[in-house]
């Protein structure tokens, strides 16, 4: 599994697929940042393969910048 954090204020999309990268280990659900869904600043969401949350990207958040990170 992978995970794409979508930060909204920054319009960043972070591709992380490290298990072990320590943005992962602590991520967490907030009032406005969603762990699997959106809220008001983002959120974390997972996909199965980088692909798919590259494409994710493309089609929906084509204007905010994509970092590969881990």
């Amino acid at each position: 599994m992978v995970w794409l954090n979508v930060d909204r204020p920054t319009k960043k999309c972070t591709l992380h697929m490290n298990s072990s990268c320590t943005y992962l280990l602590k991520k967490s659900e907030t009032d406005n940042k969603g762990i699997g869904n959106m809220k008001r600043d983002g959120g974390w969401l997972s996909f199965a393969d980088p692909k798919l949350a590259k494409l994710y990207h493309q089609i929906n958040l084509p204007e905010y910048e994509f970092i590969d990170h881990c």
